[in-house]
């Protein structure tokens, strides 16, 4: 093999994963947005009750 076909091939594989990655990015960009915002382990909203880790109670 001569060094052109080498960088020929090196840049076809580049070029190939470089693809790939594209279209793993586009498949998953709606589904990573959408998710964030609704699967929080910590809700936000407020709750009233009287659970203190430390009090032993």
């Amino acid at each position: 093999m001569d060094a052109i076909e080498i960088i020929l091939i090196s840049v076809a594989f580049a070029v190939l994963g470089i693809r790939m990655y594209q279209k793993y990015v586009k498949k998953n960009q709606g589904k990573s947005s959408a998710g964030t915002t609704t699967d929080s382990s910590f809700s936000s909203s407020s709750k009233d009750d009287d659970y203190e880790p430390y009090s032993r109670k």
